[in-house]
């Protein structure tokens, strides 16, 4: 269970910046937005999710409403009746979010998704109320990570580790091999498809995983066990990089994007990202061509979250 100091954290960073866009509510469809806000966590599955309003975060009242019908995952920070049940009949729901305190007088609705038919209800529940495009204020609440947030993205690079090394170990069924092991640690969530395969006596792995929620990962060509790429757009990703500087330390196909609770901004790389600017606290997945790491951005340099455990 994710520390009730973490959650209050999230929370108020989420009611400060629907404070600065003036939002009385905040309505979240996409599960790790949902999942940031609310600190509870939903049954996964694989695959994507149609639209839904998944969480709902008032700012009169400082709470956040989760759509679901069981108490499983309900942190310390949430009650009971901060749930509304799920269901296939629209005028059900409605009725549900009806009840949601503080929805109904709302001025200004925020939504990091939208779909018509959540354009008609919200009109029924909230007549008086504007709808907004609210992604970056998610954005913008999930930017910066607190000491917390790093610590635990680093222990998900450590369970990361776990299953390179058993790929490396048996590289013939390396995929089953990195799962069956990163599941040995009590984690079974992964954040990407992972990769294994063997190129010229190289072994190249490429595995994510979510350890409460939080991701982590790394990637590499490896020989005879050790990482044989470049680390130089890595070390590249220092307070104030600009797209160009992080171009001219890149070797091969590059990317570097923002990482916390999966794939968030900002997305920089070739033909993208041409106005970031890397800033303090950011935490950054950084692929150059096989090589893959996970930093944080401080204003002492770059710290690798996803280095090699010592045995």
């Amino acid at each position: 269970m994710t520390a009730p100091s973490l959650l209050r954290h999230r929370r108020d960073r989420v009611l400060a910046a629907m404070a600065d866009a003036d939002l009385d509510v905040l309505v979240l469809g996409r599960q790790d937005d949902a999942n940031y806000a609310s600190g509870m966590h939903r049954l996964w599955t694989a695959g994507t999710r149609p639209f839904g309003a998944g969480c709902i975060v008032v700012r009169a009242t400082g709470r956040t409403h989760v759509l679901s019908s069981w108490g499983a995952g309900l942190p310390d920070t949430m009650r009971w009746d901060d749930l509304y049940p799920s269901t296939w009949n629209p005028r059900v729901m409605a009725a549900s979010m009806t009840m949601v305190p503080g929805l109904p007088e709302a001025r200004r609705i925020g939504v990091d998704e939208v779909s018509p038919s959540f354009t008609r209800a919200i009109g029924r529940i909230a007549p008086g109320a504007e709808v907004v495009p609210a992604d970056d204020v998610m954005t913008r609440a999930r930017r910066i990570k607190s000491v917390e947030e790093i610590e635990r993205i680093r222990i998900a690079c450590t369970v990361a580790w776990t299953g390179v090394t058993a790929a490396l170990d048996d590289p013939t069924n390396g995929v089953g091999a990195a799962i069956e092991a990163i599941a040995a640690t009590g984690h079974t969530i992964p954040s990407s498809a992972p990769r294994v395969h063997t190129v010229e006596g190289a072994v190249v792995v490429d595995l994510g995983v979510l350890v409460d929620g939080y991701e982590g990962g790394l990637g590499g060509r490896f020989v005879d066990g050790e990482r044989r790429s470049s680390t130089a757009l890595t070390e590249a990703c220092v307070a104030g990089a600009t797209h160009a500087s992080l171009a001219a330390a890149a070797r091969g196909r590059w990317l570097v994007r923002g990482l916390g609770m999966g794939f968030e901004r900002p997305v920089i790389e070739r033909d993208h990202g041409a106005a970031e600017v890397l800033d303090p606290g950011m935490v950054l997945s950084v692929c150059d061509g096989e090589h893959r790491d996970i930093v944080a951005v401080t204003d002492d340099g770059p710290r690798l979250l996803s280095p090699r455990p010592r045995r």
